[in-house]
């Protein structure tokens, strides 16, 4: 999506993950206040249709990042499946 960025937090434990975040956003908004740029962490900025763009989540693990990790993304997705209808729902704001 046009103007649309994202950074990303290393792979650490979940203290290690928040603390990185925190420290992340204050160097986000300091950068750019240094640049006369305002950024958001809203997740649509603007109204419109995004096309179900914003607030998404990438994770990923050693397995993952592995050689042949393939297999292992393949495996976490079919133990995702189980739930896919509850967890979408749950997510899906009302219309």
């Amino acid at each position: 999506m046009p103007g649309q960025w994202e950074f990303q937090i290393g792979a650490l434990g979940p203290l290690e993950v928040a603390d990185e975040l925190w420290i992340a956003r204050w160097l986000l908004y300091r950068i750019g206040e240094e640049f006369g740029v305002s950024a958001t962490l809203y997740p649509k900025p603007v109204k419109g249709d995004w096309n179900g763009a914003g607030a998404h989540t990438n994770f990923s693990t050693k397995g993952t990042r592995a050689t042949g990790g393939m297999k292992v993304i393949e495996a976490a997705m079919k133990k995702l499946e189980a739930r896919h209808e509850q967890a979408h729902c749950r997510l899906r704001r009302p219309q």
